[in-house]
C-alpha cells in the first residue's frame, strides 16, 4: 500500500486570487493499493460523515484519472483516508485529496510522471494551481496555468520568522457557492489594486521584508463579495489587527480566516485570540500554524 502525507494549503492569499498559496503544517494521509475486490474506501476520522465512500470520492477520481492518462487498466482499489484538514473551510482539503491521489496513482501504475507533470495534472483536475502547487512542493508558491502546463515558483518560509493564525468557524462555505457570487467583470482600479499588491506580496515573502505585508495582504477581487457568507469575518479581521498581525485574509474560498503574524508575537497573539473567542466569538476556533516547506511526500 502506498501512503502519501499531504499538507493543508491556504490559497488566494490576500490579492493572489487563483495564483498564490502556501502549505501549512496540518496533514491528510492518503493510502491506496490495487486489489482484486470491489472499491473499498475507509475514512478514519469525522470527515467520514461528509465525504463519499463510492466512486464520487475525490481521491478515487484523482487516482483513476491518472490511470486513464497512463493507459493503466483499473482493478479494484482499497483507499484509506485519515484527514486532519477540515472539509469545506478553505484550507485545501479537496486539493489534498487530489494531490494524494495523483501521487499514489503515479506509484501504483508506474506512470513515471515527474513532479512538474503531477503539479500540472493536479492543477488541471482542480481547475487552478494555487492549492495543488504548494500541496505538492510546500512553501509559498506563485503559479499560473498556460497551455495545460503549470508554471510555478516557490519560496521557503521560515517558521522562526512568521506564523499563520487560523480562525475556523463552525459553519461551511462550499467553493461553488463562493465562486458563484463573484462578478464576471471587475473595475480597472480593482484589477490594478490587486496586481500591484500581488507583486508586493510575492516580493515580501521572497525577501522576508514582512513589513510590506501590511498593505500587500489587501484584496478587492473576491473578499468583498464573499464576506456576506461569513458571519463575524470583519470582527475577526479587526481582532487580528488589534493583536498585531501584519494583515488577515479569507483563506481560499473561505470561511476560514488567516492572520499573518511575526513569530515574535506568537504567544501574545494566541493568548489574545483565544481569550476573545471564549468571550465573543463562540462560533470560531483558533489554531496557530506554520509553513510546511516540504510538501506532499510518500511515507512508510
Amino acid at each position: 500500500m502506498i501512503s502519501v502525507k499531504v499538507p493543508a494549503t491556504s490559497a488566494n492569499i490576500g490579492p493572489g486570487f487563483d495564483s498564490i498559496g502556501i502549505a501549512l503544517n496540518l496533514y491528510n494521509i492518503i493510502s491506496a493499493q490495487e486489489t482484486d475486490e470491489p472499491l473499498k474506501i475507509d475514512i478514519l476520522d469525522d470527515t467520514k460523515r461528509f465525504l463519499p465512500h463510492d466512486k464520487k470520492n475525490l481521491v478515487y477520481r484523482a487516482i483513476t484519472a491518472v490511470f486513464k492518462e497512463a493507459g493503466h487498466t483499473e482493478r479494484g482499489l482499497h483507499i484509506i483516508q485519515h484527514n486532519e484538514i477540515p472539509v469545506t473551510r478553505g484550507l485545501g482539503s479537496s486539493s489534498a485529496s487530489i494531490v494524494g491521489g495523483v501521487i499514489a496513482a503515479n506509484e501504483i501504475c508506474k506512470a513515471k510522471m515527474s513532479k512538474n507533470d503531477m503539479i500540472s495534472f493536479a492543477s488541471q483536475l482542480e481547475g487552478h494551481p494555487d492549492n495543488a502547487t504548494p500541496a505538492m512542493v510546500g512553501g509559498f508558491t506563485a503559479a499560473v496555468i498556460k497551455d495545460n502546463k503549470t508554471y510555478w515558483q516557490k519560496a521557503e518560509i521560515s517558521p522562526q520568522k512568521i506564523k499563520f493564525g487560523v480562525f475556523i468557524p463552525n459553519f461551511i462555505l462550499k467553493t461553488k457557492k463562493a465562486r458563484k457570487v463573484l462578478p464576471p467583470v471587475v473595475p480597472h482600479a480593482d484589477a490594478v489594486f490587486n496586481a500591484s499588491r500581488a507583486a508586493l506580496l510575492t516580493a515580501a515573502m521572497i525577501t522576508e521584508n514582512y513589513d510590506n505585508l501590511i498593505p500587500a495582504l489587501d484584496d478587492r477581487l473576491h473578499e468583498q463579495y464573499r464576506k456576506r457568507f461569513i458571519e463575524g469575518v470583519d470582527e475577526i479581521f479587526e481582532l487580528s489587527a488589534n493583536l498585531g498581525a501584519y494583515g488577515s485574509y479569507i483563506s481560499g474560498a473561505g470561511p476560514a480566516v488567516i492572520a499573518v503574524i511575526s513569530a515574535d508575537y506568537e504567544q501574545a497573539f494566541t493568548a489574545g485570540a483565544e481569550d476573545a473567542i471564549s468571550k465573543k466569538f463562540a462560533r470560531w476556533k483558533f489554531s496557530m500554524l506554520c509553513a510546511d516547506n516540504c510538501g506532499a511526500k510518500i511515507i512508510e
